[in-house]
């Protein structure tokens, strides 16, 4: 297997930092929920509506957006993205007001949309055939990293100084990352052969017509539901099912996020090479923590946290060997079909946080486990994940 040179190591590892700031650009709001709401004069639900309304953007803008932006040159691209994201940061930092604020987080979303639908791309046309699952989990890493130190850090630092100052920050550490990639990146051409927003409709037709990649979308939402069904609640649960909350709550969710990043290298490290077996080990994965939850939960609290901590391993995987998926499924029209994904990974999330709110409310949060589990088991048994197709083009201009 041929080695990954130099140069494109470093891109690899800048794409990773900017995915870092993209998802915690995203999910900031939830742990300055109060400082946010008392600075800017409304209500906290109003500052909670920031990452709702940006998940709505992102999902009915990324089509469009990512085809009509199909013919600029990769390496272009994922610049024009995070220049994006920095200023709409700087603009955040800036706000007078909350519509101020609403405004730009809502500029962002458009281009979040685009990147993670290139990324995943442009990671695969960085490195020798062969290597694309390994490149899309280096790139992943800043989406781990990101959980497990993004919004902490944020908190932490918007705390002590203020929300404002803590946006500057993360608005420093994209543009570095801008930076960074202006200067290593190599110039990736773009998919001139769409032609552009006109043709956006029949592109979408003749991509929706892979059967291959419909099966990978559906699976994502089936594992995205169970997995947010649970994890949007998963203080509650181990509240309930193991007494862990406060200072024990942020540790046990600290090690869940550095198994996250295990998951993450380990998937990296053998989809390539046997893409079925890394999917069946992940999605097994989750199917084991979702049940370990829910038979521990009676009677042994060690053994809720340590199927929470599997849980966080597995499900760090998952989107790993779903995008490498992607790619080998759809090697024609990757941009599109990423679009697909991120769109099925956006419906996963509002189904999933839905369906275990609607669980809580009626007093059932012991069947969320349980319930996920069986969906899992499922979706493993109805939808096999496609192994063939493999990358044919990859297109780097030095």
């Amino acid at each position: 297997m041929h080695r990954i040179d130099a140069r494109s190591w470093a891109s690899l590892i800048l794409l990773a930092c900017a995915a870092f700031a993209y998802n915690t650009s995203e999910s900031f709001p939830v742990g300055l929920l109060p400082e946010m709401a008392r600075d800017l004069g409304v209500a906290e639900s109003r500052i909670g509506s920031l990452l709702t309304l940006y998940a709505v953007v992102v999902a009915v803008t990324v089509l469009p957006l990512v085809v009509a932006a199909s013919g600029v040159a990769r390496r272009r691209l994922i610049l024009i993205t995070i220049g994006v994201l920095v200023v709409s940061n700087l603009a955040m930092a800036v706000a007078p007001g909350y519509a101020w604020v609403l405004a730009s987080r809502l500029v962002s979303a458009t281009t979040h949309g685009i990147f993670w639908s290139v990324v995943a791309p442009t990671a695969a046309m960085l490195v020798p055939r062969g290597r694309e699952g390994f490149a899309t989990s280096v790139a992943f890493m800043g989406s781990s990293l990101a959980m497990v130190a993004g919004t902490p850090l944020m908190t932490a630092l918007g705390t002590t100084w203020g929300w404002r100052p803590a946006i500057i920050v993360l608005a420093v550490a994209a543009a570095l990352a801008f930076v960074g990639l202006a200067l290593v990146m190599p110039t990736l051409e773009g998919r001139s052969d769409t032609g552009g927003l006109r043709s956006w409709l029949p592109l979408l037709a003749s991509t929706v017509r892979n059967r291959s990649l419909l099966r990978v979308c559906a699976l994502t939402i089936v594992l995205v539901v169970a997995y947010f069904a649970a994890y949007t609640y998963i203080a509650l649960i181990l509240d309930r099912a193991a007494g862990v909350t406060g200072r024990g709550l942020a540790v046990v969710l600290l090690v869940y996020g550095f198994a996250g990043l295990i998951g993450v290298w380990a998937i990296g490290k053998v989809t390539d090479s046997f893409p079925r077996r890394a999917a069946v080990v992940a999605m097994g994965g989750l199917a084991l923590a979702f049940a370990g939850i829910g038979i521990f939960s009676s009677w042994a609290p060690a053994g809720v946290v340590l199927s929470v901590v599997v849980l966080g391993a597995a499900f760090a995987a998952t989107p790993v060997f779903l995008q490498a998926t992607v790619l080998r499924v759809a090697p024609e029209t990757s941009d599109v079909a990423s679009s697909l994904y991120v769109v099925a990974f956006q419906v996963g999330i509002a189904g999933g946080s839905l369906a275990g709110g609607l669980a809580v409310d009626h007093g059932l949060l012991g069947l969320i486990p349980w319930t996920a589990a069986a969906v899992v088991l499922l979706g493993m048994l109805a939808l096999r994940v496609p192994v063939r197709a493999p990358i044919d083009e990859r297109r780097p201009v030095a």
